[in-house]
């Protein structure tokens, strides 16, 4: 039976196509068990590789024993099977049957003379003579095909002198692969002056007092006077009792009294608990409340939010700048509290997490030599205040004595006044969420613009940004949990792709930065080669001090370091899905939590975003997976344009089914504007259900001729739960696949008491076709 072989495996550059290109041709060492049994061994070796670079357990080994006929043998693998078992199966396997037809093979053995073309992403010719990895080179560079063959010629090994070992415990890595992975990759040791955030600026106020720290409408602020008003309010504080180690609320808008209410914080040795003055009332008490705040800091607007729970200073209203100027500074450790910055939790009740001022000081650094600032650096205060994206926009600038604007509250939501603003106030540097960032990129630019970078955050940047820009951006990847702990120049890696190889790539979040080491692992927590998706681990002196009150959800997070302990013994589970490139550099796929099962295979809905984004017209995409009314999981993909006019869904559905297997290919598309919550990030929750109406499809539409083609359309709607479908649409681009395909055709041998195959439906997909194929059987319809 022929096979289709169209899907493609990690490190594939392009769309498997015709794989028609010149061939990587790499001999692959058996071992003499594997000599006398060439084709058993080659297909447990192949599924064994398949299996351990994608996790999917249930695929399909094509073997050719004649040329031109490619049959498929299903395999199930998982981690635990024996090799022996393993290769018992792959010699037992029969052909399957129709109910993996247009199901694509993971790979080909190739049991005839060698092949002249690749008949699947991985092709292994096993003869006598021995065994060949065949990869097309337009698929795969050299690189790729070295790294294939060397994993392959492990599992082989391994396989003929491991009977009883499982497949999971095979070593794919060289000992000279996880050198380059865990130590050349985390070669980010670097020195950091000893002097925290808030010394930094006292030492500014000492040496350059009428230097401007902050400009704000209508207002500025010298480093003197910031650093003498945070003096006063932190003598104050202590007046009211205030020790080292406690937690102190900080509720306002951007603002200067924010900026010294923080450092009043610092000076004291306590940790700014960071609120936002537009959090509703409960959520900013719960916070509060759970963070068990000594006092709480903001102005009197917004004081009965507050109230309640710790005594309230309101800084527009109370004497405190009666207090002596002159400095207050405690001692400050490296693990002490900075910051109590919330996140949200699965529970529902948001988590907060212990900032350590020592992993501040290195983020501010790190920071600051990214971005080359010095005294002279124009930045700014645009991100929300109650997350701790302060740290990485306004505290680096401040560190080296630049200045921090903060705008009307107006500029923050429009790009067009935003650009204005950066022009009018010199802005050299600054953060923003990529939204904005996507948004302002778009715009016409002044050769001589000051800006010199922007630093972009908050989720996954899904499109490259044009080139011939005259500033740079930055990629950064963190949390709260971790603060930044990668960045990437999208501008010089991109001008350094070309337009080809942007085109094959998304932009990765780089490599770790200053004194942070970074690992993408397997299920086992084991390092991955460059390609396959694991888990982003995070180690050094980035990581917070874990959730506050939480020490189980600590202890799920927070784990001992199985790589590099004696160096860093705490490592943190990000959750997040990575994989390496070639050159170490991380690229963000999804969410480990955004994984389901789709038909039985595994799927990652980032690695679906992934695919949309870099098609034309795709500006940034979301994928979701609901359960439709046969309790069956359904994709539905939420997209972006960033073109006029839009691409259509059929133009969607084929540009996916290029490069991904059929089951990957989201079934609903729901084209528009996507909902972004406070923090910049698309809102999922607020994506509406995908429309139960007729997608766009290359046919004109035409009504049901009669009522068994009525009868039969009314089966089609049932089954894809589409209204309007036209009797010459075709089932797959409706959203069909062959789960759907299989329930269709038994619901019309019940109905009409007919013989019909789901090869039928995929020969002739139409309500016209189906009907007139049981008009020539049927003989009496059901009642």
């Amino acid at each position: 039976m022929a096979l289709t072989t169209s899907s493609s495996l990690p490190l594939a550059r392009v769309p498997g196509g015709d794989r028609s290109g010149a061939l990587h041709r790499r001999v692959i060492a058996a071992p003499a068990p594997v000599a006398a049994r060439p084709e058993a061994y080659a297909i447990a070796a192949l599924a064994a590789l398949v299996h351990r670079y994608t996790g999917e357990t249930d695929l399909l080994i094509g073997r050719q024993r004649q040329p031109g006929v490619v049959d498929p043998l299903p395999l199930r693998v998982t981690d635990d099977i024996t090799t022996r078992e393993l290769v018992t199966a792959a010699s037992q396997a029969t052909v399957t049957g129709r109910e993996n037809t247009g199901r694509p093979a993971h790979a080909v053995v190739d049991t005839t003379p060698g092949p002249s073309r690749a008949l699947a992403a991985l092709t292994l010719s096993a003869t006598d003579i021995g065994l060949e990895l065949a990869l097309d080179d337009e698929e795969f560079d050299a690189s790729a095909a070295d790294q294939y063959a060397t994993h392959l010629e492990r599992i082989v090994a391994a396989l003929a002198a491991e009977p009883t070992g499982t497949v999971g415990d095979i070593a794919l890595l060289t000992e000279a692969e996880l050198h380059r992975i865990l130590v050349e990759w985390n070669d980010t040791a670097g020195s950091v002056a000893d002097p925290f955030f808030h010394e930094l600026v006292a030492e500014t106020a000492r040496r350059t007092p009428d230097a401007v720290a902050v400009i704000l409408p209508g207002k500025r602020l010298t480093y003197r006077e910031l650093d003498e008003q945070a003096n006063q309010l932190a003598h104050r504080l202590a007046a009211r009792g205030i020790s080292a180690g406690e937690r102190i609320g900080v509720c306002f808008p951007r603002s200067a009294e924010s900026l010294i209410a923080q450092l009043a914080c610092f000076k004291l040795g306590c940790a700014a608990i960071l609120l936002d003055n537009e959090f509703p009332e409960d959520r900013i008490r719960f916070m509060i409340g759970d963070a068990s705040a000594a006092a709480v800091l903001t102005l009197s607007a917004h004081e009965a939010k507050v109230a309640g729970d710790a005594p309230v200073i309101s800084l527009d209203t109370d004497d405190w700048r009666t207090e002596p100027t002159v400095g207050i500074n405690r001692r400050v450790a490296a693990d002490d509290l900075i910051h109590i910055c919330y996140t949200s939790g699965s529970t529902g009740a948001p988590k907060a997490v212990m900032v350590r001022f020592g992993a501040a000081r290195n983020l501010i650094h790190s920071m600051a030599e990214l971005c080359g600032m010095d005294s002279g650096s124009q930045g700014t205060w645009l991100a929300a205040p109650g997350y701790g994206m302060i740290e990485v926009e306004c505290f680096p600038v401040l560190a080296r004595g630049g200045t921090v604007h903060i705008p009307d509250v107006s500029v923050v939501s429009s790009e067009h006044r935003l650009q204005e603003w950066f022009l009018r106030e010199g802005i050299t540097t600054t953060l923003l969420m990529k939204p904005m960032a996507e948004r302002l990129w778009r715009l016409e630019w002044p050769r001589d613009a000051p800006l010199e970078n922007i630093r972009v955050c908050g989720e996954r940047i899904q499109s490259w940004p044009p080139t011939g820009l005259p500033f740079r951006l930055i990629n950064l990847y963190g949390s709260a949990e971790a603060t930044v702990v990668a960045a990437c120049d999208l501008t010089e890696l991109g001008e350094r792709l070309g337009e080809q190889g942007r085109a094959r790539r998304l932009p990765p979040i780089g490599r770790p930065t200053t004194n942070v080491t970074s690992y993408v692992l397997d299920e086992r927590l084991r390092p991955l080669p460059p390609g396959p998706v694991g888990e982003l681990c995070i180690a050094g002196v980035s990581l917070s001090a874990g959730y506050l009150g939480r020490p189980e959800a600590t202890a799920e997070k927070w784990i001992d370091n199985p790589i590099a302990p004696d160096t860093h013994p705490v490592m943190y589970r990000t959750g997040d899905l990575a994989r390496y490139w070639p050159d170490g550099s991380i690229e963000i796929v999804g969410r480990a939590d955004n994984q389901i099962k789709v038909r039985g295979n595994r799927v990652h809905l980032g690695e679906i975003e992934v695919v949309l984004t870099g098609l034309p017209g795709v500006r940034q995409a979301a994928v979701l997976a609901r359960q439709d009314g046969q309790g069956d999981v359904q994709l539905t993909a939420y997209l972006e344009p960033d073109t006029e006019p839009a691409p259509t869904v059929r133009e969607l559905r084929r540009g996916l089914a290029q490069r991904l297997p059929s089951f990957m290919v989201p079934a609903a598309y729901v084209i528009g504007g996507l909902p972004t919550s406070t923090n910049g990030k698309i809102d999922r929750a607020a994506l509406p259900e995908p429309p139960r109406s007729r997608p766009d499809v290359d046919t004109p539409y035409q009504e049901p001729d009669g009522e068994l083609e009525e009868a039969i359309r009314s089966l089609w709607a049932r089954i894809l739960e589409l209204e309007g479908i036209g009797v010459r649409d075709n089932f797959f681009e409706l959203g069909g696949d062959s789960l759907r395909a299989s329930r269709l055709t038994r619901l019309v041998r019940e109905r009409f008491e007919v013989e019909i195959e789901i090869i039928d439906l995929f020969d002739q997909p139409t309500v016209a076709a189906m009907a007139s194929l049981v008009d020539r059987t049927v003989t009496t319809p059901a009642s």
